[in-house]
């Protein structure tokens, strides 16, 4: 009986934090969490608007505390079955650790609205600010995807350029917006009144946003703006060429070396299924056979 209830316990957790690619139970849980979560944050949204809110009441609480509720569940299903240690202690322990990590804890700020009108009925906007951050819970929906793998991979490859280019772009700014109180100040001194209101300007300018509200009206401040302006435009479009250039290389990578999925995300994929046969959450046989799956994944026949 006892082992039925650590298959079954680990089966969950499985379901929930480790789901297999081809599982349609699995898919089919992470994908109503995902529905449940963009439903909680567009109804919140409607909420905000004074004569929805007015009109609607009734039914867009309901429906945010049934939200509330889902993700209440899906906490302590997670907490629940996230071990299959022989001792509470050992229990105990791996728990309060797993309830540290970064999703855990956006789950729990996710349920807070649930028991704050108990303590304080009326509706503050922190208490909508909470109900906004289950948004964040995407991210652990996502994280298996290969597509945002591939892009963590090339922006970690990247990373010295995309770091240098941060550094371009302040520099940029700072040169700009100095030049421009320089040129613009005598002309509009309560606009260009300092360097740091110049500021302004130039992330505007230099970004292409260009509200409007601050500009140049002497013909050099005007000259070097559209100089700027250029400028700015080339500076924004390279993130976009280094990254396309990034996933091409990781595919001519991963083309070169036959592998289904890159060698890092094996010995990822591997770390994991250890830990988990050391948590007892899978057996020895389930171990080989998750162990098997993966090196199929990465074209290794053997």
């Amino acid at each position: 009986m006892e082992k039925r209830y650590t298959h079954v316990r680990a089966r969950i957790h499985r379901l929930f934090d480790e789901p297999p690619g081809d599982d349609r139970l699995a898919f089919g849980i992470q994908a109503f969490l995902a529905a449940v979560v963009l439903l909680n944050t567009v109804t919140v949204v409607i909420y905000t608007v004074p004569w929805l809110e007015e009109e609607y009441w009734l039914p867009l609480n309901g429906i945010m505390t049934a939200c509330l509720l889902v993700f209440t569940i899906e906490y302590v299903v997670r907490l629940w079955a996230c071990t299959s240690a022989p001792t509470l202690a050992a229990r105990t322990t791996y728990r309060i650790q797993y309830a540290s990590s970064f999703y855990m804890i956006i789950d729990l700020v996710s349920i807070v609205p649930l028991v704050f009108p108990l303590f304080f009925p009326r509706d503050f906007a922190l208490l909508r600010a909470f109900r906004l951050l289950s948004i964040f819970k995407l991210g652990r929906y996502a994280r298996k995807s290969q597509s945002l793998a591939l892009l963590k991979r090339v922006v970690m490859r990247k990373r010295e350029i995309f770091t240098l280019m941060v550094f371009f772009l302040v520099f940029v700014i700072l040169f700009s917006s100095t030049i421009m109180y320089l040129v613009e100040h005598q002309a509009q001194p309560e606009k260009f009144s300092s360097i740091p209101a110049a500021i302004w300007w130039s992330m505007m300018t230099v970004t292409t946003v260009g509200y409007g509200d601050i500009y140049p009206v002497t013909p050099l401040g005007q000259s070097i703006a559209s100089l700027f302006t250029l400028g700015g435009v080339l500076l924004l479009a390279l993130p976009s060429a280094i990254l396309a250039s990034g996933f091409i290389e990781e595919r001519h990578k991963q083309g070169e070396s036959g592998l289904g999925i890159p060698l890092e995300r094996e010995i990822e994929m591997l770390e994991k299924v250890g830990h988990l046969h050391e948590k007892g959450v899978i057996s020895e046989k389930e171990l080989e056979e998750y162990r098997h799956t993966i090196r199929i994944l990465a074209g290794k026949k053997g």
